[in-house]
């Protein structure tokens, strides 16, 4: 008894040093303060944000998912890339058009003869004149038969399935976009986590070197919280450098330098709900049947596929043709006489190479259709998949997101009690440091159950057809 209460004396004797009060009463506001007084290298007031521009070595450029979004429209090069493509297609389809007008042609000589020409028997001697011709010809092949009418067809559905496609690549890198952007706020907040994880321990490995001192403690302790204040040193390197390798992605989707410093402005991150939780699956089916673009790029692309089918047989088509030419033709001397002349041409080839070149043509086009209907049918069941892993993984990740929630309550509050065990003898330096390690991973996976709904939420748009900016930020509070 005697014992215990010249420990507990001692251990009062250290607690009001005013190097060492309140070093387990750290919260969020008031954290950084109450460590500077165990950790000599922090003499200015600490914050993350500075922290992050120290391991950077630059400034920050804050920046919120909505502004990301905008510039990742404006700028993506996967954006740029199929515009450009899908403007091909559309010059492509135009140019399929004028082949519905006729050709026009003009075209004026004049040649200097002198010299002697024989005449009929006669050699006429001196001759010296200039010749001259000017015509004017006017050709339309109707329709090659219809081939004109099925080739116009076809390249305007390869134009509206470049467009889909454009469509898609937009969708997919605002998906995108929010997707790196949650991660590297994910990666932010990991810091803080891992940041405060390596003050406790340090503060931690003061106290317990000053209690070896008094005779309070042990070797083994010391060298036991290095141990913990090291493991935390390289948990905070990995935080840190996985959210430069964040920026650099985001960056990367962005369209902008991809050593852009970005630091998303939000101190916290909550459950962000865009899509209905009442929805039914066969609900979700059924708006991405209508609304997906690449499923509607690859119907038109078959389309297009069945028009230049009906292209190839109008080799067995005939194909009529007129003519029309005026023309001027004379001398300087006597001077021009005027011509008109109108011709009607067919040509009818019974296809190409007898026949069996059309044929054989059209046979491998047909089960190039074939193929893309399969591929639809596949992508139809890809998304149909992708819908239902997402659709049971917000409901999965909600009750996570709850669960982890407790866990952060429960840990916080083992801490709490562990360090009042402490305080009063009955406890050990190693129940608070076990009681930390839990916090710290339960305010991880917590962190983590928000992010993985966040994205959860954009997948589940973007697997619909119906992701925009205006519903993902719809609840965007930063």
């Amino acid at each position: 008894m005697k014992n215990r209460i010249v420990i507990s004396l001692i251990l009062y004797f250290i607690w009001i040093n005013p190097s060492y009060c309140d070093i387990y009463k750290f919260n969020d506001e008031k954290f950084e303060n109450n460590f500077r007084d165990y950790c000599k290298n922090c003499s200015k007031e600490l914050n993350l944000e500075n922290e992050i521009k120290d391991f950077l070595s630059q400034e920050i450029i804050p920046v919120s998912l909505d502004e990301c979004l905008c510039i990742a429209i404006e700028n993506n090069f996967n954006i740029k890339t199929q515009f450009e493509t899908y403007k091909s297609y559309e010059y492509l389809h135009k140019n399929a058009l004028t082949k519905f007008l006729p050709e026009v042609a003009y075209s004026w000589y004049s040649i200097y003869y002198r010299g002697q020409v024989l005449v009929g028997t006669a050699l006429v001697n001196r001759f010296n004149e200039l010749a001259l011709s000017s015509s004017l010809i006017v050709r339309h092949s109707l329709t090659e038969g219809g081939k004109q009418i099925f080739n116009s067809k076809e390249a305007k559905f390869k134009k509206l399935a470049q467009n889909e496609n454009l469509k898609f690549t937009k969708e997919e890198i605002l998906m995108y976009t929010s997707v790196y952007y949650w991660q590297l706020l994910q990666a932010k907040i990991n810091i803080e986590i891992h940041l405060k994880n390596l003050y406790e321990r340090t503060a931690q490995l003061n106290l317990t070197k000053n209690l070896e001192i008094s005779g309070m403690g042990t070797k083994f302790d010391v060298i036991r919280q290095k141990n913990e204040v090291a493991s935390a040193k390289r948990s905070l390197i990995e935080a840190m450098n996985n959210f430069r390798l964040m920026q650099a992605k985001l960056s990367n989707t962005m369209g902008i330098e991809i050593k852009t410093p970005l630091y998303p402005i939000e101190k916290e991150v909550k459950p962000n709900n865009l899509v209905d939780n009442n929805l039914e699956l066969e609900d979700l089916y059924e708006v991405a049947y209508k609304n997906r673009k690449d499923i509607k790029a690859i119907k038109n692309e078959i389309k297009a596929a069945k028009y230049n089918k009906k292209s190839i047989y109008t080799d067995f088509s005939p194909k009529p043709r007129i003519f029309y030419q005026n023309q001027y033709q004379g001398t300087a001397k006597i001077g021009l006489g005027g011509s008109n002349v109108v011709g009607v041409y067919v040509d009818w080839a019974l296809g190409e190479n007898t026949g069996l070149g059309t044929i054989t043509k059209a046979k491998a086009k047909q089960y190039e259709i074939n193929s893309m209907e399969y591929m639809l049918q596949n992508k139809i069941r890809e998304i149909e998949e992708e819908l239902l892993n997402s659709y049971y993984n917000s409901k999965l990740l909600l009750q996570r997101i709850d669960i982890t929630k407790k866990q952060v309550d429960y840990a916080t509050e083992s801490v709490t009690l562990a360090e009042m065990r402490l305080d009063t003898g009955e406890g050990i330096l190693i129940d608070v440091i076990q009681a930390q390690s839990q916090k710290t991973n339960a305010r991880i996976e917590y962190l983590q159950a928000v992010i993985e709904y966040n994205i959860n939420q954009v997948e589940l748009l973007f697997n619909e057809g119906i992701i925009n900016i205006d519903r993902i930020v719809e609840n965007y509070k930063p």
